[in-house]
């Protein structure tokens, strides 16, 4: 995946979502201000806010976006795959892939002020984007009789959290350097996609 653009000086816009996602990146969310983002993005300190209301509205923007970059990822990924499980393990990597390729995104996309609808209304329409692609996957493998006595949205919740769950510990840190489990983070997300994958096709009936 394509990684963070650098600010750009003919786009204000753009300038203010990268300068944030640089300190995001640096620092974790609490470094996020908007004085700083301004300074950072060689802006006056008031030209954050013809742009985006407040802090939370950059938080938003930038979870908006990240969401969108998951859901292209992972229908990239899915569309050149092969078989449903093939499929249902692409999404997977797609998935970690894109945690690396976006730690900042990744960190901001589930904060729980950004998971609340009522919060943030757009915000359940642009993360079912990539729950949605989860879904199609699941149902194809359902449709090869793949895991179809189970519940489609239980699966689709547990392959979820297997990735955010891999993917949360490396970004991080806790996985990182631990050569039990592997150092390298593209091997480790095509064992752990290979396993799950594994694991669906044994619920194939005869």
């Amino acid at each position: 995946m394509t990684r963070q653009r650098p600010p750009r000086s003919d786009d204000p816009r753009r300038a203010i979502l990268d300068a944030s996602l640089s300190l995001i990146s640096e620092g974790g969310i609490g470094a996020l201000s908007m004085r700083e983002v301004a300074r950072r993005a060689g802006v006056t300190h008031g030209a954050p806010y013809h742009h985006f209301e407040d802090r939370a509205a950059v938080l938003a923007a930038i979870a908006h976006e990240g969401f969108g970059f998951l859901e292209r990822g992972m229908r990239s990924a899915v569309a050149a795959a092969g078989d449903p499980i093939a499929r249902f393990e692409a999404a997977g990597r797609a998935y970690f892939e894109f945690a690396l390729a976006f730690p900042a995104h990744f960190r901001v996309m589930f904060r729980p002020e950004l998971a609340d609808g009522g919060a943030v209304p757009t915000m359940d329409t642009s993360s079912m984007g990539a729950f949605g692609v989860l879904l199609e996957v699941v149902a194809a493998c359902q449709a090869a009789g793949i895991a179809k006595g189970l519940d489609p949205k239980a699966l689709v919740l547990t392959g979820w959290s297997t990735a955010h769950g891999l993917a949360a510990l490396w970004i991080d840190g806790p996985l990182i350097g631990k050569a039990a489990l592997g150092d390298d983070p593209a091997a480790l997300a095509r064992t752990v996609g290979a396993t799950m994958g594994r694991l669906l096709a044994s619920t194939v009936r005869p």
